[in-house]
Formats: C-alpha cells, sequence, structure tokens
C-alpha cells in the first residue's frame, strides 16, 4: 500500500501567499535565463523588485482582473433576460415599483404628512414584493444565460500562460510598463518569451488554491478530499478560466520546495528584502526612480493618465 504524506504545505512567514511564491517562481526563472537588462546590470539588487513587481502584475491580472471582468460578464446579461423573460408585463411592474420608490423617498425629503407616507410605503412595499416574486420564477434561465455567456467569454481567451498582450493594460507607471519602455528589446527578445515559456501551463490560481487548501481539508468528512477539490475548483473555474490544480498533491510538494529556493535566492540578492519593510520600500522606490528617470515616455506619462503600450521591436 502506497502512503502519502501529509498533505498540508506551510507558508514561510515572509511570503503573503502561495500565489505570490509560485509567480516570483516563474518570473525568477525567466530572468535567471535572461539576465537583467542594461539599465540594471549595475545594480543587481534591485533583480528582487523586478521579480516581486513582475509576479504581483501576473496574480492581478490573471486573479484579480479577471474576477472582476466574470462578474461584469455574469451582470451584463441579468436584466434583458429578466426584461425577455417577463415580458410587458414585467417591465411595468418594475417601472411601477422605481416610481414608487422614488415618491417615498420624495414624501420623506418634502415633510409630507405621516399618512401619506405610510401610504406611499405600503404601495412600495406591494410592488417590490411582486417585483421580486417575478424575478423568482425566472432565476433558472437567468442563471443558464449566465453560464453560457460565461463560456463564450472564455472560449475567446486561453485558461493558462500569458498572452503577447498580457501586461497591455497595466498602469503606466507599473514596472511591467516601464520595463517594457525602457527596455524594449530585452523586455520583448530575452525576458519576455523566457517567461512565456515557463508559464504556457501556469495559472496564478493554483497558488489560491493552495492558500485554501486548509479550509478545504476541514471540510472533508463524508466525501474524499478529491471530491472536495474538484468541487472547489469547479465552483472557481468559471471565476478564472482556471481548469484545476491537475495532481494537488505534487503541487503542494513541488511549491514547499519551490518557497524555500526562492527564499534563498531573494536573501542572497537582496538581503532583508522579505523581513524588513523599509528595505523592500527603499528597493522599491530606487527601481522606480531609475526606471522614471530612463523612460522615453516621460514627458508624456503623468502617473496613470494614460495606458502603457507594448510593441515588439
Amino acid at each position: 500500500m502506497v502512503q502519502l504524506r501529509p498533505l498540508h504545505p506551510v507558508l514561510p512567514n515572509c511570503f503573503t501567499s502561495w500565489s505570490q511564491v509560485l509567480t516570483d517562481w516563474h518570473v525568477c526563472g525567466a530572468l535567471a535565463k535572461s539576465g537583467l537588462p542594461p539599465s540594471l546590470a549595475s545594480h543587481p539588487e534591485l533583480a528582487a523588485p523586478v521579480v516581486a513587481e513582475i509576479g504581483r502584475a501576473i496574480c492581478v491580472q490573471q486573479v484579480d482582473h479577471q474576477s472582476v471582468q466574470t462578474a461584469l460578464v455574469r451582470e451584463r446579461v441579468v436584466e434583458p433576460i429578466y426584461d425577455a423573460a417577463g415580458g410587458p408585463e414585467y417591465v411595468a411592474v418594475r417601472n411601477a415599483m422605481e416610481e414608487s420608490q422614488y415618491r417615498y423617498v420624495s414624501f420623506w425629503r418634502n415633510g409630507a404628512k405621516l399618512a401619506e407616507i405610510c401610504v406611499a410605503r405600503n404601495d412600495m412595499e406591494r410592488l417590490q414584493a411582486g417585483y421580486f416574486a417575478m424575478r423568482q420564477r425566472h432565476t433558472r434561465r437567468v442563471a443558464q444565460a449566465q453560464s453560457e455567456a460565461l463560456h463564450r467569454y472564455w472560449s475567446l481567451k486561453p485558461g493558462r500562460g500569458l498572452g503577447d498582450n498580457f501586461f497591455a493594460d497595466c498602469p503606466a507607471d507599473s514596472i511591467p510598463a516601464l520595463m517594457s519602455r525602457v527596455e524594449p528589446a530585452w523586455w520583448w527578445r530575452e525576458f519576455f518569451l523566457r517567461l512565456q515559456r515557463r508559464c504556457q501551463r501556469f495559472h496564478a490560481a493554483d497558488g489560491v488554491f493552495l492558500d485554501h487548501l486548509p479550509t478545504i481539508r476541514a471540510r472533508v468528512s463524508v466525501k474524499k478530499l478529491s471530491a472536495e477539490v474538484a468541487e472547489w475548483s469547479k465552483d472557481m473555474s468559471d471565476r478564472w478560466g482556471w481548469d484545476g490544480p491537475g495532481h494537488y498533491r505534487m503541487l503542494a510538494d513541488r511549491a514547499v520546495a519551490k518557497a524555500r529556493k526562492l527564499l534563498e535566492w531573494y536573501e542572497t540578492c537582496a538581503p532583508g528584502y522579505l523581513t524588513d519593510e523599509d528595505i523592500r520600500g527603499s528597493f522599491h522606490s530606487r527601481l522606480n526612480n531609475l526606471l522614471k528617470s530612463r523612460d522615453p515616455w516621460k514627458p508624456l506619462v503623468s502617473g496613470r493618465v494614460i495606458e502603457s503600450e507594448h510593441w515588439r521591436n
């Protein structure tokens, strides 16, 4: 019988999440292959904030940004489906309810008599009850439409990996945007190509899964852990376009080793970066100041007024 080791990856205190570990690991590997760009060659310690900032940008794009985008995709179909399913009757009830709400609020603002306010409130509550009852009858149709909209959305986007325009909507003053402008040849021909290769099968949600793994394990009762993992992954798949953690035991084991090696790299490259907030802040300030001083868009870029332009030379 095969004995499995306890599935309990412990995150080192110097990291904030497993997503940070896994993304920084891939960025660090790409940077090791490409080397620092000429503008940073004499400042090897600034590789630490470069890795951290690009890793953070990957997490934001794959997890945070996509969570917002999929929420918008879901909400965009709600009212049109209710209008179509409920027909003219639903639209009439909704309009009447909105008018009653406006009338009730206006009575309060204008200091109407208490009796008038009570009548307006009763009328509003009656119309609200009818409105929500009509919506309740069509919830399944709305849920189906949301599922179809998400399927169409993700059919046009890769689930894993980094497309050529992956960082295209990063703020103009972000590190990926600055480095692509200050060192375009290095960014596109050396670093980003290697980062794409390393991240072909990567998604930052793998790290989010590891962050939630203790909670998932705590729910194990009648169902096996694999069933709990599958259920959690399915719930998250529409949000991130994520196909699940794969072999989750192997993912957890390898993440621990990656965290240990990544910690060693940070301590060798920039001692104190992970553990001292002042040191970390100084490194980030130096990197930002250096890149902004060499930014070819310096006369044009002011904070986040315009978006970054990512091009291949």
